[in-house]
């Protein structure tokens, strides 16, 4: 691209509108912007102003305030009117140099005042500033724009990672909910058909947001899926990814992870934790209780400790809520968390529900007690009924 040089900077081309009623400040503006690179264009009133900026789109005027009929300040308030100009860099140029006069202009959307008689440097050193800022916020502009464009497509490819759709089975359903606080984050989950009526259930978290914990997500999911035969043994799933990311073991980074067989033959829940949040348990009737259970460290810190791990019996009627912290994080306007002292009343509420539906519902309230405030970290949810 070419640019006009002035000084030590580098100006992009540019069209600029100079307005005088006096023909010669226009012969002294033109011939001072004159040779730059920029497409210059006059006007000696206001309505004609008005007119040629709103088929040229000028990036920048240089506006009289005092002009007979329509002064400067009417001027700049019909330009500010209007979509087509009201993004237009104005200076004025006045001979008055009263204090009250430049605030007006500024408090009407000016970017600066030129005080007359006019002085070539001065115009040259003000118009290349202004101009070189609109440049480089357009193309700030225009690489947030495509890095969002970018991140939206990581994140459609990062959700097509996750289960297509859910098993189906007589005995036991799912409900699931994912929703990133960016584009792309670090929340995974997935449900494994292990056979013989059995499913493995894994909820994990990576910390951080973005692109370095969608990268990390989307190892451990390719991890789960090469684990060696059938990842029915929650311990040994929870050591199998660990050991996938032991170059990750001296990095600030790590997950927590949350690994269950559900066997709907045998009645029971095995479950194995790595510093995840344990899930609920709910059976209408009988209230909502936390999962009692030690668990280990984070992954991907070092090599695990022993792992705990519980089995549990499954009744007909139980449903199992999964969540990651940013459940229970998320807040409502005055800064409260919504926390478990919130989510075990709505799941006791919904217990009679379907998953799906006692899904639906949970969020629904979630949404309602954060009015409006847009989530900090990544969200998932993920039920299991026995029926």
């Amino acid at each position: 691209m070419d640019r006009a040089m002035h000084g030590d900077g580098i100006v992009p081309p540019s069209t600029i509108l100079v307005v005088d009623d006096s023909p010669t400040n226009l012969q002294v503006l033109i011939r001072t912007l004159d040779g730059l690179g920029h497409r210059i264009l006059a006007a000696k009133d206001g309505p004609t102003a008005i007119d040629i900026a709103m088929r040229t789109h000028p990036d920048l005027m240089l506006l009289d305030v005092t002009m007979p009929g329509m002064d400067g300040f009417e001027v700049l308030r019909e330009l500010k009117t209007r979509p087509e100009t009201r993004d237009t860099l104005v200076i004025f140029l006045s001979a008055r140099g009263e204090v009250s006069d430049k605030v007006s202009g500024l408090e009407l959307g000016a970017i600066d005042y030129i005080t007359k008689p006019i002085q070539g440097e001065e115009v040259l050193a003000r118009v290349a500033a202004h101009l070189s800022r609109r440049h480089l916020e357009r193309e700030l502009r225009q690489s947030r724009d495509s890095l969002d464009k970018e991140l939206v497509g990581a994140a459609l490819m990062q959700r097509q990672l996750l289960p297509p759709a859910m098993p189906a089975h007589a005995s036991i359903s799912f409900g699931t909910y994912y929703q990133t606080s960016r584009h792309a984050g670090g929340d995974y989950y997935d449900v494994l058909p292990l056979g013989g009526d059995r499913f493995g259930i894994l909820v994990a978290d990576v910390s951080g947001h973005g692109a370095p914990a969608a990268i990390v997500m989307a190892m451990i999911r390719a991890v789960v899926h090469t684990y060696p035969g059938v990842a029915d043994d929650p311990v040994a799933v929870l050591h199998y990814i660990n050991r996938h990311f032991e170059f990750l073991w001296d990095t600030s980074m790590y997950a927590t992870a949350v690994y269950a067989v559900v066997d709907a033959g045998r009645g029971t829940l095995r479950i194995a934790s790595a510093g995840h949040p344990l899930p609920l348990k709910a059976r209408c009737g009988e209230g909502v209780t936390p999962v009692t259970l030690d668990t280990t460290m984070c992954l991907l810190w070092n090599e695990l400790d022993a792992v705990p791990c519980a089995e549990f019996p499954l009744t007909r009627g139980d449903r199992w809520v999964f969540f990651t912290d940013g459940i229970t994080d998320r807040q409502a306007p005055d800064g409260t968390m919504f926390d478990l002292d919130r989510l075990a009343p709505a799941v006791a509420r919904y217990c009679a529900k379907t998953p799906a539906a006692i899904v639906d519902a949970i969020i629904g309230d979630l949404d309602t007690f954060s009015g409006g405030v847009e989530p900090d970290d990544d969200q998932t949810l993920l039920v299991i009924g026995f029926d």
